[in-house]
């Protein structure tokens, strides 16, 4: 049976997040770590190369011309729209914001938008509000579908994370180790006793995210082993 990631916490650092008894801060232990949790994959996530930032990422359909508001959302990666009613998808073309209304002026050779080459563009709107548009405008019969990253809340009880690549998950259990310890370090009456678990943890981790990113290790860290 697989460890949840609480244990797996437990385990690096002594902080046991499967506890839903009160912190010293008043929340549960268990909250704790899953706030730690969720934040930490936030934090991986946008460090992420993009061919693994896409196994993150999740659909939203538009089917009407208000657009889709983005404060919610984070790093879109393409758009699509279909070229005919109930037909195959066509990938817009982001074209600035401040040129939106070109994108439905026959006039405009650079900016205008057809079935067979629809655009996108991102405009702030009501309330500083971001709202991506495609034109032509999308229908129910004609779709837009907007991929975007997505970003996991995780439990302190999980012992996988959907929508997240596998070889990064590691990496959000260990920089939740590193929170839960400097939490931990907060009460302890030697905390420097803990400096050395807390350098081995960072260090782990922040190597972790460079052979992700880069797909291997510098020739300074290979020659620091």
């Amino acid at each position: 049976m697989a460890w949840n990631f609480s244990v797996q916490i437990n385990a690096l650092t002594g902080f046991d997040g499967n506890d839903t008894n009160a912190s010293e801060e008043g929340e549960n232990y268990s909250t704790l770590a899953s706030q730690w949790l969720t934040d930490a994959a936030k934090e991986v996530i946008q460090v992420l190369p993009p061919h693994l930032k896409t196994k993150c990422s999740t659909m939203t359909a538009i089917s009407h011309d208000t657009g889709m508001d983005l404060d919610e959302q984070e790093d879109v990666l393409y758009v699509v729209r279909q070229k005919t009613d109930g037909g195959i998808y066509i990938p817009c073309r982001k074209i600035p914001g401040e040129n939106g209304a070109e994108a439905e002026d026959p006039d405009s050779l650079m900016y205008y938008a057809t079935p067979t080459d629809p655009v996108y563009y991102i405009q702030s709107h009501t309330n500083d509000t971001l709202r991506l548009f495609t034109k032509p405008s999308p229908s129910s019969e004609q779709q837009a579908h907007v991929f975007h990253v997505s970003y996991p809340t995780i439990s302190y009880n999980a012992t996988e994370i959907d929508n997240f690549p596998n070889e990064a998950e590691h990496l959000v259990v260990l920089r939740a180790a590193i929170t839960a310890l400097q939490h931990k370090m907060t009460y302890e009456e030697d905390p420097e006793l803990f400096l050395p678990i807390l350098q081995s943890l960072r260090s782990q981790y922040h190597e972790g995210l460079q052979v992700l990113v880069q797909g291997s290790l510098t020739s300074s860290q290979q020659g620091a082993k």
